[in-house]
């Protein structure tokens, strides 16, 4: 297994701020949800760790139900430095084996792409241990009493950012021998260099950066905009399913992968889950592919009747044309039940399929005034509409 350890316990003295600063907004959301974000999405992470101030708990909390950030199982509280904070995280892991990778990752490094997340493991995997890095651009001189001392050649010499990486039981061999040696470390995997582990170095993007300052908030900012910007392409996708309710009474009502209770599901050879049924044929019309029986019915034939592996299909198309969903817009026409109770938790069940926020999946109802079948009780109608981007020139 993969774990990831996001140290979140710093103060934010240098960014004059009263709290921590991963709470601090970059655009509309705090920077802990940029930096938790690729590693929620990053299919190689089973799950994450925040170690963090005590106080900082319950925001913590809030930041992953409002987000759906799922893959969170420990918060933990930090330690007086930042190897006491690790090491507490690491402690916190009761499952973990020799050979699992452990990634230390900050929670002021909100802009990690979910490509140098994986390089780090593959490469921590195979070597022991790995580091995020990039070169030094500028000329590096020494300083003596405001004078410059001499000038040092920045040829091989790299800054070491986030993630690092090594194999679980380098990283536990690693703690014992600082602590028993009484060293102090600044960075992570100095922690098993000191047992001497070679680090592999994965190169990434200059990009990823430590905010530290206040124009660093700057920065961060025009790189999330741009980011989400640099899409070339952009498509509307248009979805319609409709199914009758079932004679048998013990069929039940399945919802954008919710079962609503004490409801009679719909008709279908499948579990009539009519949300994702709109949501599949809306995407796939998005990118040029064919309706969901086309994908669907060889899938009955092996007995697949759980929908949300239909949907599955298309969204392995969609990743694998680097496209992401931007918002899902859902209508519903039914006379009942009435489904107003239940849509936070059709909500919530739609973004946990679609690692999609929750605040870009909308839900309506209607009964049409009863003009129509649908609206008179026999059965229900969903009507579809997502946005979708591509970081492709071309879908």
């Amino acid at each position: 297994m993969n774990f990831v350890i996001i140290v979140a316990a710093g103060k934010g003295k240098r960014m004059n701020s009263k709290e921590n600063k991963v709470f601090i907004p970059l655009l509309d959301k705090p920077m802990l949800y940029h930096a938790l974000k690729p590693f929620q999405n990053c299919n190689e992470i089973d799950e994450i760790i925040i170690v963090t101030q005590k106080l900082d708990f319950n925001k913590i909390k809030e930041i992953k139900n409002r987000y759906s950030f799922d893959k969170i199982k420990n918060v933990v509280e930090g330690g007086k430095e930042r190897q006491d904070s690790v090491h507490n995280g690491l402690m916190s892991i009761k499952s973990a084996k020799d050979d699992d990778i452990i990634l230390v990752h900050n929670g002021s490094n909100p802009l990690v792409k979910e490509n140098e997340i994986i390089e780090c493991i593959n490469a921590a995997k195979k070597f022991g241990a790995a580091v995020c890095c990039f070169p030094l651009k500028d000329t590096i001189k020494k300083i003596n009493n405001d004078f410059v001392e001499k000038t040092l050649d920045r040829k091989d010499v790299y800054q070491m950012q986030t993630p690092q990486a090594a194999k679980y039981g380098l990283f536990v061999e690693g703690f014992k021998n600082i602590k028993k040696n009484g060293i102090r470390v600044t960075d992570d995997v100095s922690i098993v260099e000191s047992i001497g582990q070679k680090v592999k170095t994965i190169e990434c993007s200059y990009e990823n950066i430590k905010l530290t300052a206040r124009d660093d908030l700057n920065i961060a900012e025009g790189i999330i905009m741009r980011r989400n910007n640099a899409s070339n392409d952009f498509r509307v996708g248009f979805g319609q399913d409709s199914h009758k309710f079932s004679n048998n009474k013990n069929k039940r009502l399945i919802l954008g992968g919710y079962t609503v209770p004490n409801e009679t599901g719909l008709e279908a050879n499948s579990d009539g889950d009519l949300i994702l049924h709109a949501l599949f044929n809306a995407l796939s019309s998005a990118i040029g592919e064919d309706s969901l029986g086309h994908y669907a019915d060889p899938m009955l034939k092996r007995g697949v009747t759980d929908s949300r592996k239909y949907l599955k299909v298309i969204l392995d198309k969609l990743d694998q044309k680097n496209i992401k969903i931007s918002n899902v817009s859902i209508g519903i026409e039914a006379y009942n039940p009435r489904l107003d109770s239940h849509t936070p938790k059709i909500r919530e069940s739609l973004s946990k399929i679609l690692s999609l926020d929750k605040e870009r999946i909308g839900i309506t109802c209607t009964s049409g005034e009863q003009l129509t079948s649908f609206g008179q009780g026999i059965g229900m109608q969903c009507f579809c509409v997502v946005s979708i981007v591509s970081q492709n020139p071309k879908i």
